[in-house]
């Protein structure tokens, strides 16, 4: 693991951003760089699980829950959840991600991290293409992080 990575919560892109989008906020949604975002009758709220929504992004930037007073009061950039890019987030369930999970698609925790208990077959996840559970790495977190990619499997 690269020593300029720092280890927080959240999605954190660790590869270059070429595009991304901006969508209005929902009233109420209190919102972190790296939470993961997804679309509600055309506004962003948080994301708890990938799993028969779409996610719109991983947050940018961050607003308050009084910022969000109404409906589109606020906005927020998000990077796009496509393949070609690449995140680092925490392993916030059940234990110490591994390398035996590399390979492995699962499912969000909260909005901002992974339950490395919660694989799933069908549908949106966090495919893991390695780990980092370096001494920092669990420092900073007890699961370690997971580093990876979202992917789409559809039913055959």
């Amino acid at each position: 693991m690269s020593a300029s990575r720092r280890y927080m919560p959240g999605f954190q892109l660790i590869n270059e951003l070429q595009h991304k989008r901006n969508y209005p906020v929902g009233i109420g949604v209190s919102i972190a760089i790296g939470d993961l975002l997804i679309l509600t009758s055309g506004y962003i709220a948080l994301g708890t699980t990938l799993q028969e929504v779409i996610p719109a992004g991983i947050a940018m930037q961050t607003n308050t829950a009084a910022e969000a007073v109404a409906n589109g009061t606020v906005t927020c950039d998000v990077i796009p959840c496509l393949p070609q890019y690449q995140f680092m987030v925490p392993c916030e369930a059940t234990d110490l991600i591994t390398v035996a999970q590399v390979g492995t698609l699962y499912d969000l925790q909260t909005e901002d991290g992974i339950d490395e208990g919660d694989a799933v077959t069908l549908g949106t996840g966090f495919f893991v293409d390695e780990v980092d559970v370096s001494s920092g790495a669990v420092a900073a977190n007890a699961f370690g992080y997971a580093i990876g990619h979202f992917e789409y499997v559809a039913a055959s």
